[in-house]
């Protein structure tokens, strides 16, 4: 049995408590006034845009051990792994081996997140423009056989976009509209046709103006949710603020978008096929085009933070509101839930953390990887 004691986010806030831990579950969460003050434990973090991380890109997945080991320590419990756009034969090799496993001490993986290859080729951002693609049924069945696919990025305007969405909607995949050139209109025919979400709102997206609303413009009216990266690069602070003002707590999503330089040194590294350079916050091409972000989640976290949003609804922002958006079951301290937990202090340094109710940080600290 593991006690835990400090201030609990759940994420709503429960106050000073004790959380009992027995066979890798929460077995209760109890008043306890006596709870040090200063200590806060949240859910573990949820990220559900991750291409890698560590030296690892998940499309050439090896060591996978080792960076769940890592990203657990790092306060990321639960992740999709995200492939981006690729030839048709491409996906076989990582799509089986990015089997969903929920293993203790190590990050939680809940299966794929494919962004892409259905995306616009004005809107590529760091995608290769020559595996870009329209959907056909063909493909997406082939894709989605092994069972393993959970949200799927895709631009609505592309040929068979709206019809794509609905057969992957129909599966069972939760869809969102991403590096897309789509207009207003069209994008409330996505949403219409059973998209929910918005990928790394802002970005390769149609830009917003007053009487071309576009994309941006769309998804900020609309009642769905969109998931930001709260870099500091990727996003404004003023855009940032912008979004959570028109989402806010429950639809607003952060993710780290997160490529195989996360947590390394600067340095060059590969994002699926294309040759990216790290800066140590942000990973972009040759041209100088963003592509993807070193910088952990749970400094987003800290950015909402610092942007004026109270620590409950930044922390729900990187747990409970990714794992809904993604439907999966995870982002929330529950009696009878895995024990996936963060132990942070008032400057939101790890503290612990808990993955399957074994501390992740111990492990890693010990090398046991």
């Amino acid at each position: 049995m593991t006690v835990l004691r400090g201030h609990v986010l759940c994420p709503d806030a429960f106050g000073p408590s004790r959380v009992v831990i027995e066979e890798g579950v929460v077995a209760a969460i109890e008043p306890d006034a006596d709870a040090p003050d200063g200590v806060w434990i949240v859910p573990g973090l949820v990220d559900i845009q991750l291409n890698g991380a560590f030296g690892v890109d998940f499309a050439a997945p090896e060591g996978l051990p080792d960076v769940r080991a890592r990203l657990a320590a790092s306060g990321v419990t639960t992740f999709l792994a995200t492939l981006v756009s690729a030839s048709p034969g491409a996906y076989e090799a990582p799509l089986a081996a990015l089997v969903p496993d929920d293993a203790t001490a190590l990050a939680r993986l809940a299966g794929v997140h494919l962004e892409g290859p259905w995306l616009s080729p004005a809107m590529p951002g760091a995608h290769d423009p020559a595996a870009l693609r329209p959907p056909s049924g063909t493909e997406i069945d082939a894709l989605l056989a092994g069972g393993t696919i959970r949200v799927v990025t895709l631009a609505p305007e592309v040929v068979g976009g709206l019809d794509a969405i609905r057969r992957l909607v129909a599966a069972g995949v939760r869809v969102a509209i991403g590096h897309t050139n789509a207009d207003a209109a069209t994008t409330v025919a996505a949403l219409a046709a059973g998209a929910t979400f918005a990928t790394h709102l802002f970005n390769a997206m149609r830009p917003f103006h007053h009487r071309d609303p576009g994309a941006v413009g769309a998804l900020l009216d609309a009642d769905c949710g969109a998931t930001v990266i709260a870099d500091g690069v990727h996003v404004a602070d003023e855009a940032l603020r912008l979004a959570w003002r028109t989402k806010g707590a429950g639809r607003l999503a952060l993710v780290s978008d997160g490529v195989a330089a996360l947590g390394l040194e600067p340095g060059a590294h590969r994002l699926g096929n294309v040759d990216i350079s790290s800066d140590g916050r942000v990973c972009r091409l040759a041209d100088g085009t963003l592509a993807g972000s070193a910088t952990p989640l749970l400094d987003g976290v800290r950015r909402l933070v610092a942007c004026g949003v109270r620590l409950a609804d930044a922390v729900r922002a990187a747990t409970e509101t990714p794992a809904l958006l993604a439907g999966l079951d995870a982002g929330t301290i529950a009696v009878g839930a895995r024990a996936d937990l963060l132990v942070l202090d008032d400057s939101l340094e790890v503290l612990d953390v808990y993955a399957g109710g074994v501390s992740a940080m111990r492990r890693a600290s010990a090398g046991d990887r």
